[in-house]
Parts: C-alpha cells; structure tokens; sequence
C-alpha cells in the first residue's frame, strides 16, 4: 500500500511539472509572436539609435503599444 502510494505521489508530481514546463513554453511562444507583430525596425522613422529610436513616436517605439502604429511607414 505505501509503495502504490508512493508511485501515485512521484506521477503526481512528474505531472504537474510538466504541466508547468508546457504551460511556459505555450506563454513563451505566445509573446514571442506578439513581439514579431511590432513593426517598428521596418519603419521610416525608426532610426535605430538607442537615444532617439523614433523619431515621430519615441516613447512607444520597440513595445506592444507600437503594434498598429497610425504613423508607421514602410522602408523603401
């Protein structure tokens, strides 16, 4: 009985780690997708420099807040 006990508690816990392993890579790949929807390195305005990143909207420029930026404009 202590043995089974003792199996029943080792899968227990291999599972929920597992669980909590597949859950943050799930998160992981979540926000890496949403991070590729900033379009700011492919705009005009972005100059690239860590001082002044954009020139139109610097206090924006490389976050989420830029995805969908009225001001964007595509490099030639």
């Amino acid at each position: 009985m202590l043995l089974q006990l003792r199996i029943v508690g080792a899968f227990s816990i291999f599972s929920l780690c597992a669980w909590s392993l597949i859950s943050c890579i799930l998160d992981v790949i979540a926000q890496a997708k949403r991070m590729h929807q900033i379009p700011c390195t492919k705009c005009r305005f972005f100059t690239g420099d860590y001082h002044l990143k954009c020139t139109v909207n610097p206090s924006v420029a490389n976050t989420e807040q830029a995805i969908g930026c009225g001001d964007y404009r595509h490099q030639n």
